[in-house]
């Protein structure tokens, strides 16, 4: 076989192992993921703002509740999924000390747009539109597939700030309902 015609099996077999290599199960905390100190980088410190309010806040000043970060995308089904169970277990634990948040990763996707599809799906709680910033210090805290909306990552914080769960795959209404229990103050 010429290299000429071996450039299409080439480009499938990089595909494939991209593929798979996004697919992989991952560590605790993700591939490549950062302790200690490095995990503290600026995704505590960014300015988001509530797409439905235009509040800004920060992930540190939310000290006091469990915080729950998904980061998300509009087009993302298995997000979807995610973020009905997300709805009941919110529904069922009815805490005003838990918040949850929406962290639109896409760096193609607007607050409106995001407004309307949380809206539309009726979905109460905080969504925001990541900076490509605070894009790229979530992947060196939590590993690159926490960009990866379909992985359906989801990052839970104490009260007291500290990182206890980090998760990829979708977690029924039960299991996030017990596990927010657990945390809250």
């Amino acid at each position: 076989m010429r290299l000429h015609d071996a450039r299409p099996v080439l480009a499938m077999v990089l595909v494939l192992v991209l593929f798979a290599a996004a697919c992989t199960a991952s560590t605790p905390a993700g591939p490549g993921a950062k302790s200690g100190p490095e995990r503290d980088l600026g995704w505590r410190a960014a300015s988001l703002r509530d797409v439905r309010t235009g509040a800004t806040f920060t992930i540190g000043d939310l000290r006091g509740k469990l915080v729950a970060i998904e980061p998300m995308a509009i087009w993302c089904s298995t997000c979807r999924i995610q973020q009905r169970e997300a709805f009941a277990a919110i529904a069922s634990v009815a805490s005003p000390d838990l918040a949850y948040i929406g962290v639109d990763v896409d760096p193609n996707e607007q607050a409106d747009a995001l407004a309307a599809y949380a809206d539309r799906e009726g979905f109460s709680w905080t969504f925001v539109v990541a900076s490509p910033d605070t894009s790229r210090s979530l992947a060196a805290a939590f590993g690159d597939q926490v960009l990866s909306p379909p992985s359906t990552p989801l990052i839970l914080l104490a009260p007291d700030g500290t990182v206890v769960d980090v998760h990829f795959g979708i977690r029924r209404a039960e299991e996030l309902a017990k596990l927010f229990k657990q945390y809250l103050p």
